[in-house]
């Protein structure tokens, strides 16, 4: 195995990290070593056993608690993709009680909840960051598992951006829907990359006017 191989692929920030104690149960600190894990290599390398070690747990604990290596990171996944989309539907909610909501709210609505919490501190942005890295995981048994937890809520997005703009054919809603979903997701799962790049200080970023300002950009392109 070449040494690229086993190379973190990013490191979490230690003041983002949420610190395991002695108090807490197996399966407590079993869950946040997952995340270590996972954030740090990803879901195919990212092993039982290592998990297990940094837990400072048995493998048995897995057996306990969960079927296999899927059925925790179900549990792992979920956990932190939840209070996302409660958020996002919550949104979505309001708008429909005012009713008859334009594009640009809807996008608004959808961004806001997650890409708000890009600059979020301590245990809220550490589960953004496994949000993130589950979203863009090549692995497709990781795919399998955020596949119907996103559904639901991008569901919703079609639904009402398409009762939105119901004048656009298809093929264009079709390319309508991969902005709005390639800039919800490239801020928050590569932004520090491309500020890397600018030279640009991520940190100045109010991230929650950020989210409006994007809907902005997005619904003014989508309406030409």
């Amino acid at each position: 195995m070449a040494m690229n191989d086993l190379a973190p692929r990013r490191q979490s920030p230690d003041k983002a990290k949420p610190q395991a104690s002695a108090d807490q149960s197996s399966k407590a600190r079993f869950l946040l070593a997952a995340d270590e894990q996972f954030i740090q290599y990803g879901y195919d390398r990212c092993t039982i056993r290592a998990i297990a070690a940094q837990a400072g747990t048995s493998l048995a604990s897995l057996s306990r608690n969960w079927k296999s290596k899927r059925h925790l990171f179900e549990e792992v996944f979920q956990r932190h993709f939840d209070p996302i989309h409660k958020a996002q539907h919550q949104n979505f909610d309001a708008l429909e009680r005012i009713g008859n909501p334009g594009a640009r709210d809807i996008i608004e609505a959808f961004f806001e909840s997650a890409i708000s919490r890009s600059g979020s501190e301590g245990e809220a942005r550490y589960s953004h960051m496994v949000y993130c890295c589950a979203l863009t995981d090549p692995s497709e048994e990781a795919r399998s598992i955020t596949r119907p937890l996103v559904t639901p809520v991008r569901s919703r997005l079609i639904t009402l951006l398409r009762r939105a703009m119901p004048d656009i054919d298809e093929e264009r809603f079709f390319l309508v829907m991969t902005i709005v979903l390639g800039t919800y997701l490239y801020p928050q799962a590569h932004g520090a990359r491309l500020a890397a790049i600018m030279d640009f200080d991520l940190g100045r970023i109010d991230w929650t006017k950020a989210a409006g300002t994007l809907a902005d950009l997005v619904s003014s392109g989508l309406e030409r």
